[in-house]
């Protein structure tokens, strides 16, 4: 009987073969081994733990040995395992400043397992001047200048990567931007929002903006505004799912008609979903009538907070500790698998594409790790369904 659920559901995991399945996460950091306290060898000499990421010790920009723990290589495995053709980062990469070290890690787990691509999009910090580094995102060894060499494979890709760009892939159009990441407010981010208004003119089946920062209303946990709501409402209108990052909690919203409305030239919260119904998502192009939704993909391996706020929009929220007024939309994360990754299967002949949030489990929880992944697998699970 166990053999027979183990294949059905692993049958129901393998994407179709006209299908682009995309893993999209988020602030993931390095490594997987937990560094312990400094110790003192027999010569009297400090020594500091560190660990290997492609066989070389992980060291921060100034040479520092890295002392962050994650589990992003279980998410990263995670998505392999999963079979995604591609792995959509929203933001905030290693957490320890060290363009080099991630690199060596995405070649350890992602272009070695023959995943057709990886491409990322630029969080706080990810920008130049975080930790100090001038050129951490922009330098001629940054992030922009290691990562632009790895175009996913049969992709078309233009602008900026990783501040404003747009890909192509099988179908679907993806829309990368770091707004709210270098200044927050609308003021502020105005060349990101005429980028996004003029990528999403594009023709696609399918849509997706990707950023990393957010709003707090958008967000589930403690993040403050950053984007303003202009970027989420010129991707509404587009029909383009969200997906953003920053928020340490995962999260997904109902179908929102609305995120902002103009107010002299500004544009001020008013959100308003378009219908309950938790298992679609509807995405729909049109001024008026625009419709999409919001997932936020933050738990992609250096944590996974605790939920402090609720605007009303969410149809799902996985996080550590849930508000005790946040209904049954809210899931508490255990510590065995809090991290993952939203996993979505864009099909270019079909106007229905199935997504599901999955979620690792810790190293020893269970004897068999075949039945892990399927216990684990379909956390949130929803249909993004394209209309007009």
């Amino acid at each position: 009987m166990r053999l027979a659920a183990s294949s059905v559901i692993l049958a129901v995991l393998a994407p179709s073969a006209s299908a682009l399945r995309v893993a999209f996460l988020g602030d993931t950091g390095i490594g997987n081994d937990r560094p312990s306290d400094p110790w003192t060898n027999y010569r009297g000499e400090t020594v500091q733990p560190s660990y290997q990421v492609d066989g070389v010790e992980c060291k921060t920009f100034d040479g520092q040995y890295c002392g962050q723990y994650s589990r992003a290589k279980d998410v990263f495995r995670l998505a392999r395992e999963s079979g995604a053709d591609l792995i959509v980062h929203a933001g905030d990469l290693d957490y320890v400043s060290s363009p080099r070290s991630w690199l060596r890690f995405l070649t350890e787990h992602v272009f070695r397992h023959g995943v057709r691509g990886y491409v990322a999009t630029k969080g706080n910090h990810d920008v130049d001047g975080w930790d100090g580094v001038d050129d951490l995102w922009s330098g001629p060894e940054g992030y922009q200048a290691i990562l632009s060499r790895q175009i996913p494979r049969g992709s078309t890709f233009r602008g900026s990567y990783g501040e404003d760009a747009w890909m192509e892939m099988d179908g679907v159009l993806f829309v990368f931007s770091s707004v709210g990441s270098e200044r927050p407010g609308e003021s502020a981010n105005q060349e990101h929002y005429r980028f996004l208004e003029e990528a999403l003119r594009r023709d696609a089946k399918w849509k997706v903006c990707v950023w990393h920062m957010t709003m707090n209303s958008l967000q589930s946990s403690y993040k403050q505004d950053a984007t303003g709501y202009r970027s989420y409402e010129l991707c509404r209108t587009a029909g383009a799912f969200i997906v953003t990052g920053h928020a340490h909690t995962y999260s997904r919203s109902y179908t929102m008609k609305r995120f902002g409305t103009k107010v002299y030239g500004f544009t001020r919260g008013d959100l308003q979903v378009d219908n309950w119904n938790y298992d679609e998502v509807s995405l729909r192009p049109g001024e008026d009538k625009g419709t999409t939704g919001v997932a936020v993909v933050g738990i992609g391996g250096y944590k996974n907070e605790a939920q402090l706020t609720d605007s009303g929009i969410w149809a799902k929220v996985y996080s550590t500790s849930c508000l005790q007024d946040s209904g049954t939309s809210c899931q508490r994360a255990r510590d065995a698998n809090k991290f993952g990754t939203l996993i979505c299967d864009f099909n270019a002949d079909s106007d229905r594409a199935p997504c599901w949030l999955a979620t690792v489990a810790r190293p020893g929880a269970s004897r068999d790790r075949r039945m892990q992944r399927i216990e684990n697998v379909r956390i949130d699970e929803f249909t993004l369904r394209r209309r007009g």
